[in-house]
C-alpha cells in the first residue's frame, strides 16, 4: 500500500480499536463466515489485516492454528487481549502488510480475510498473496461488502463511506470481486451474499466523524427517503441502512 494511505488506515484504526469488542458490529456475520468456510481440526489458518482478529478467533477453535496479520499494532493488541480473555491458545498475532505477507509460498490451509478489501488501495495485489500462501488443496476466503451494480450508485456509495471514514479507499462490486479472485490465480467454489443493517449514528460515533461531515450524510440519506436518487446504501426511516456483504471461498490453480 501508499505510504499515505496506510498511514491514514493505521491512524482510524488506532482511534477506532477500543470499539472492536466481542459484541455489536465488530461480530457481526462471523457465524455465518465460519460455517461457509468449513474449518477443519488439522487446518493452519492466516487471518489477513485481521484487525481484533474476529475471524480469526472465529476458527480458532475449529483449527489447529491461526495466525493474525495487521499493519495497525492497536487493533492486534485488542484482538490478543480478547484471545487471552477468551482461553484462545493456537492465535498468534503479527504485524505486517496484507500486500507483502511475511510467509513462505504454499503455508496455509485456509487463508480468509474479511472486511479487508474496501480498505485497502490494492485489493489485487492483497488477493495475489493469499493465493502465494495457500497450500495446493487449500482454500482462500473473502468477505467484504459489496456496491451496486450501476457505476453512478457505486460512486455515492463510496463518497458516502469515504465521507465518514477517510481510510475508505472502494467498495467493490461482487462481480469485480470474483474477477480478481481468478485473476489472482484461485478457482471460485462458492459465492453467498447478506443484508447487514447498520445503525447510522453509531456507524459515524464509531469513525469519530466530524459533526459537519455527519450532518452531510444524514442530509444525503434524508434526500433518498425522500424520493431523491440512491445513494446505494439504503436507509431506512428507522436510523439504519444496509451493507451488503459477499463471502467467496476458492481454491489455488
Amino acid at each position: 500500500m501508499s505510504a499515505s494511505h496506510e498511514d491514514r488506515i493505521r491512524e482510524q484504526f488506532r482511534l477506532q480499536a477500543a470499539t472492536f469488542s466481542d459484541e455489536g458490529f465488530a461480530v457481526r456475520g462471523l457465524e455465518w463466515i465460519v460455517e461457509l468456510l468449513g474449518p477443519n481440526p488439522d487446518e493452519q489458518v492466516l487471518d489477513v489485516a485481521a484487525g481484533a482478529a474476529h475471524l480469526g478467533r472465529a476458527l480458532a477453535p475449529h483449527v489447529a492454528h491461526v495466525s493474525a496479520v495487521d499493519i495497525t499494532p492497536e487493533m492486534l493488541e485488542q484482538g490478543r487481549s480478547l484471545a487471552h480473555g477468551a482461553g484462545l491458545g493456537n492465535v498468534v498475532f503479527a504485524i505486517g502488510d496484507a500486500t507483502a505477507l511475511p510467509w513462505l509460498d504454499d503455508q496455509f490451509d485456509l487463508v480468509a480475510c474479511r472486511l479487508t478489501l474496501h480498505q485497502v488501495d490494492d485489493p489485487e495485489r492483497v488477493l495475489r498473496e493469499m493465493v502465494r500462501v495457500t497450500r495446493p488443496g487449500g482454500r482462500v476466503a473473502v468477505t467484504d461488502m459489496i456496491v451496486d451494480d450501476d457505476p453512478a450508485v457505486a460512486a455515492e456509495a463510496n463518497r458516502l463511506e469515504r465521507l465518514r471514514d477517510p481510510s475508505h479507499h472502494r467498495t467493490l462490486g461482487h462481480a469485480e470481486t470474483l474477477a480478481m479472485v481468478r485473476d489472482a490465480g484461485a478457482d471460485v467454489r462458492a459465492t453467498e451474499t447478506r443484508n447487514n443493517p447498520v445503525e447510522i449514528e453509531d456507524w459515524m460515533a464509531r469513525t469519530d466523524t466530524p459533526s459537519d461531515v455527519r450532518d452531510q450524510i444524514r442530509e444525503r440519506f434524508r434526500q433518498e427517503l425522500a424520493g431523491g436518487a440512491p445513494t446505494g446504501l439504503r436507509p431506512q426511516e428507522d436510523g439504519t441502512f444496509t451493507h451488503v456483504w459477499a463471502t467467496t471461498v476458492a481454491t489455488p490453480r
